[in-house]
């Protein structure tokens, strides 16, 4: 028994030699770890009996998980003999104790078994359990070990910021700088250079060992050097390289390096730190540490450019802020005496009463000297006009430190927000209730039924070709269409339920208390309403719907479930032709032989580790500045099966939700796009991003938060370049326990965006209440926006809201120049389709916007 030690094993052989019994322990490898013999007469008579083979044999006959734990052992001696598997708490066996004993009746033999088996699995538990409070004790002792060495990096790099003043010069900015990175970073050599003829210069040099030798760059060609391009790279010797950087790394020794220009593209002027006596990986504190260095020694190589333009930004500055529409007024800081006013602060502060109350909400006592920012809300003396005040805390050139007050007029925005908060659960066209509060009262009908307050009943109505209808209708017949048929709807079901708008031309009725005839009666009701005309503008127009139906909670006991079989059903209904309905206790004898071999075929994939499923990268860009740039890309599965071929999305991804399988496609995925955005970030584009999408089921999962921070560690990715999207319905479904999530997830570090804005039920209101970064407009809105004033007036009010509280705007689906034309014209950050690319495997993306 080799986890026991020599103090149980004393007491085991105490205990056996006053029981006058023999003993012999093997361990999982068959090997003998505790034996004892009464005497040297019984343990010839013992193996005269049994020999070790036998004794093997018995002890591989116990099976892991398995009930049988006793096995009594048939031998022509009349002794007892008898085999014990000893289990651990998960059922695997641990090792096999055999007992020979000849002076004991069947029950004191019995009580012996029973006894010495208890102890020895007490014995081993107790051991497991402390091993893990040990190895929990170290893991927490790594943890602060690592946060005292981020520390000790955060100390050291403020004191090379406070050290290295504007008047300290270039050469001695430089020397303290790689002294001072020595301290903190894992480097053997740290050289700045430039190029002159083509040829490499070295500036300055610094080596952690031997000082005497000159560096390896030195004399080197430009041509020979290939990060000297204006980026940005952080190389570690487990970095996937170029052909180029290998040759270069094998020339001149370096097995790691990082490599930060310190001036623009043309200027050749480069901070280098190397590694190369060992291989090294770089970590995340070190890369943070060097970059902020070299963004504080770069600084100083442009500051005597800075110097000859400051008296024109201060006149510049001024004529931004007069021109602003927002008030803008400075303090100082010690003082609070007002230093500027442009004009709109003072036509707001020449009302004494407004001053203040401005002055006792926001200067007296004013904000804790290490707080950089303040955000609040002032309300105007009179007008009752609401103003969003944001603080921030600078410092003139002279070094005074004052506070700037940006105070911007809010009050329409707040009389919007109030409407549309208070219009959250109606749908504005049709007046029905909408997808918010049908989740909200689901939920209620699914937890009376539970309670035994009747049997309910949920119908999912969608219209058929209804987008052909559209087409020959156009959007305001359409529109008026639609209202007639939720009318209808709901003239037919008002007495015994309640229809809501749950999707453009979609439509729930949710029956509390239906009974199955009451339900069957009010299906063929609305199919029959739907074979009959509907008059708009004296012209008839026929257009059918189709209906899956559900009953709870025989047919599921929550939201989820019973969701995802009423779609089910529908999809079985509309397979059937126009106004069809299916009712989802029918649907398991008529699934189709080709969703059965998708479902196979999908099970294998995901067994064979997802190797199947590839990731493939669509370009998000930027519009804000003048040039329109690549800033990341969105990451978005695509199923190569081996059996079936290439399964387009549609196909695949529903029946991965239904079966559950969508949880290790989307770890998948996740962990795939965090390594190949590390790999960017590296070579040459440290501010690419990465977009993931996250499935409900996925957030569902009490371990998403582990999953996510374990792909971040894995990857070795900077958590601010992961931005995870969730659509609507995930957003606002459970609203506490979503919030709580995204929360925790949103403290790893990473970027949260809404997905599909607009498409759903979300009230903006959402926007501040859950921890979002982004906010993603969906395509249906960008369509027409050229020629649309709905779609138009849509996206701009929402980008103006989502801009005051802070969310960066991204629209999907752009197709032409003229709607990027139009998006750049609106408070967008960027956008994202097939203007500028479709969805490209890793590959072609890289070569194309790398």
């Amino acid at each position: 028994m080799s986890e026991c030690n020599s103090d149980f094993d004393n007491i085991l052989r105490e205990f056996l030699s006053i029981e006058k019994i023999s003993a012999c322990i093997l361990g999982r490898d068959g090997k003998t770890s505790f034996k004892y013999f009464v005497s040297d007469e019984k343990e010839k008579s013992i193996k005269a009996q049994i020999n070790i083979d036998r004794l093997k044999d018995i002890a591989s006959s116990f099976a892991d998980y398995d009930v049988s734990d006793v096995n009594d052992i048939s031998v022509s001696d009349p002794g007892k003999y008898r085999a014990l598997a000893n289990r651990d708490q998960a059922g695997k066996v641990r090792s096999v104790l055999f007992l020979f004993a000849y002076d004991s009746d069947d029950a004191l033999f019995d009580r012996q078994t029973k006894a010495i088996s208890k102890s020895i699995s007490m014995y081993y538990d107790l051991t497991h359990e402390l091993s893990e409070k040990k190895e929990t004790v170290r893991k927490n002792e790594e943890d602060i070990s690592s946060l005292e060495h981020s520390k000790r990096l955060f100390r050291y790099l403020s004191m090379l910021i406070d050290d290295i003043s504007f008047k300290v010069t270039f050469d001695d900015a430089a020397d303290d700088i790689m002294k001072q990175s020595a301290l903190c970073v894992d480097f053997d050599e740290a050289v700045i250079i430039n190029a002159e003829n083509d040829r490499i210069k070295t500036l300055k040099q610094f080596r952690t060992g031997d000082t005497t030798s000159g560096s390896r760059l030195t004399g080197m060609k430009k041509e020979e050097l290939p990060f000297m391009d204006g980026k940005t790279y952080t190389i570690s010797s487990d970095s996937i390289i170029s052909k180029e950087f290998k040759n270069f790394f094998e020339k001149s020794g370096i097995k790691a390096g990082i490599f930060i220009p310190l001036g623009d593209k043309d200027a050749d002027l480069y901070l280098c730190f190397l590694k190369t006596k060992t291989d090294k990986t770089w970590q995340s504190d070190e890369i943070s540490f060097v970059r902020q260095a070299g963004a504080i020694l770069r600084a100083k190589f442009d500051f005597s450019e800075y110097c000859t333009a400051i008296t024109e930004i201060d006149d510049f500055v001024k004529t931004v802020f007069e021109n602003s529409a927002s008030a803008v007024a400075v303090y100082d800081a010690e003082t609070k005496e007002a230093l500027y006013k442009n004009s709109l602060a003072g036509l707001m502060f020449a009302d004494p009463l407004n001053e203040e109350l401005f002055t006792r909400q926001f200067l007296i006592p004013g904000p804790s000297d290490d707080q950089e920012k303040m955000t609040g809300e002032f309300l105007a003396s009179g007008t009752g006009d609401t103003f969003q005040v944001n603080m921030t805390r600078a410092r003139q050139r002279g070094g005074q430190n004052v506070l700037v007050f940006m105070i911007t007029d809010i009050t329409k925005q707040k009389h919007y927000q109030k409407k549309l908060k208070e219009s959250a659960d109606i749908d504005d066209l049709t007046g029905l209730y909408n997808r918010h509060r049908f989740h909200m009262d689901f939920e209620t009908a699914i937890n009376d039924a539970k309670r035994g307050q009747g049997q309910g009943t949920l119908i999912l109505l969608d219209l058929d070709d209804f987008n052909a209808l559209n087409d020959g209708l156009g959007h305001i017949l359409a529109d008026k269409f639609l209202k007639k048929a939720a009318w209808s709807i709901q003239q037919l079901v008002k007495k015994d339920a309640q229809c809501y708008r749950v999707g453009g031309d979609q439509f729930a009725i949710l029956i509390p208390y239906s009974g199955y005839e009451n339900a069957k009666k009010m299906a063929l009701q609305i199919q029959s309403r739907f074979e009959k005309p509907f008059s708009l503008d004296g012209n008839d127009y026929y257009c059918t719907a189709g209906m899956g139906v559900v009953n709870f909670p025989q047919d599921g006991d929550n939201e989820d479930d019973l969701l995802s079989r009423v779609d089910f059903a529908l999809h079985q209904a509309k397979a059937k032709g126009k106004n069809q309905i299916d009712v989802f206790t029918d649907i398991e004898v008529k699934m189709p032989p080709d969703r059965l071999n998708i479902e196979k075929a999908l099970r294998e994939a995901v067994a064979d580790d997802c190797k199947e499923f590839l990731v493939y990268y669509q370009p998000v860009v930027d519009i804000t500045g003048g040039e329109s740039r690549c800033c990341g890309a969105e990451a978005l599965v695509r199923w190569d099966s081996h059996k079936l071929g290439f399964m387009p999305p549609d196909k695949f991804i529903p029946l991965a939700e239904y079966l559950g399988l969508i949880i290790p496609i989307g770890e998948h995925v996740l962990l795939e796009a965090c390594r190949r955005c590390r790999h960017w970030n590296e070579f040459g584009h440290p501010d690419y991003r990465v977009n993931v999408n996250l499935s409900v089921l996925q957030l569902l999962q009490k371990d998403i938060v582990n999953v996510i921070a374990n792909a971040i560690k894995t990857a070795g990715i900077n958590p601010d370049n992961l931005v995870l999207e969730v659509t609507e319905g995930m957003a606002i479904n459970d609203m506490d326990k979503m919030k709580e999530v995204l929360e925790k997830i949103h403290d790893l570090g990473v970027r949260l965006a809404l997905d599909d804005f607009g498409t759903g039920y979300s009230s903006l209101s959402h926007m501040k209440d859950l921890p979002f970064d982004e906010l993603k407009i969906d395509k249906c809105f960008v369509d027409d926006i050229d020629k649309d004033d709905y779609s138009d007036a849509f996206v701009r009010s929402v980008s103006q809201l989502a801009d005051a509280v802070n969310l960066n705007v991204v629209v999907e689906g752009v197709e032409r120049d003229r709607q990027q034309d139009v998006l750049k014209g609106m408070d967008v950050d960027m956008i994202q389709g097939f203007l500028y690319d479709k969805p490209l495997p890793e590959d072609e993306f890289e070569k194309r916007w790398l």
